[in-house]
C-alpha cells in the first residue's frame, strides 16, 4: 500500500470525512498556511487550525515556523511527509497489536468472577483476597464466563 494511501485510510477510521478534505488539500501541495487552506475549502482558519493541531497529535502532520521580521507574527506553514506519517501509524498499529495480544494472553490465562450486583470483574487473585464476596456488595462472587471478551480480541 502506497504512503499516502495509507494516511488517508488511518485518517478516515480515526478522525473522519472533514479530517480527510483537509488533509487531502494539505497533501496535494509540498506545504500551506492554515489561512491558505482555509480560503481554498471555505473553512473557517479555527477550525482549520483545529483539524492541523488534531493530526499533529496524530503524528500525521507537521510544521514549521517563520517569524515575520516586520510584523514579529509567527506563521505556521503545515506539510504532512506520506512516509513519515505512514511509519508511525505502522508502528502505532503494532505497539496497538502488542497490547491486544497481552490482554487476549491475559484473558485467555485467567479465571474471572463478577458481583451479581455490580459489574466489576475480578481475577482469581483479587477473588481470593475478598474471600469471593465483592468488597462493596458483600455478595458472593460468581465465576464469569470471559468468552465474550475472547471473542472481542480474537482476530476475525
Amino acid at each position: 500500500m502506497e504512503p499516502s494511501e495509507r494516511v488517508r485510510q488511518f485518517i478516515a477510521q480515526s478522525m473522519g470525512p472533514e479530517s480527510v478534505r483537509i488533509a487531502e488539500a494539505l497533501l496535494s501541495r509540498k506545504e500551506a498556511t492554515d489561512t491558505e487552506l482555509a480560503e481554498e475549502l471555505g473553512e473557517k482558519p479555527s477550525h482549520i487550525r483545529k483539524v492541523l493541531y488534531d493530526l499533529y497529535e496524530a503524528r500525521v502532520a507537521e510544521y514549521h515556523k517563520e517569524k515575520d521580521k516586520e510584523t514579529g507574527w509567527l506563521t505556521f506553514y503545515w506539510l504532512i511527509n506520506p512516509q513519515h506519517a505512514s511509519a508511525h501509524i505502522l508502528d502505532k498499529a503494532k505497539k496497538d497489536l502488542q497490547s491486544l495480544s497481552r490482554a487476549l494472553d491475559y484473558e485467555e490465562t485467567h479465571e474471572f468472577f463478577v458481583c451479581p450486583q455490580g459489574a466489576e470483574r475480578f481475577d482469581f487473585g483479587r477473588a481470593t483476597e475478598n474471600d469471593f464476596h465483592c468488597p462493596d456488595h458483600a455478595a458472593i462472587l460468581h465465576q464469569h464466563d470471559n468468552k465474550p471478551e475472547l471473542e472481542a480480541l480474537r482476530p476475525h
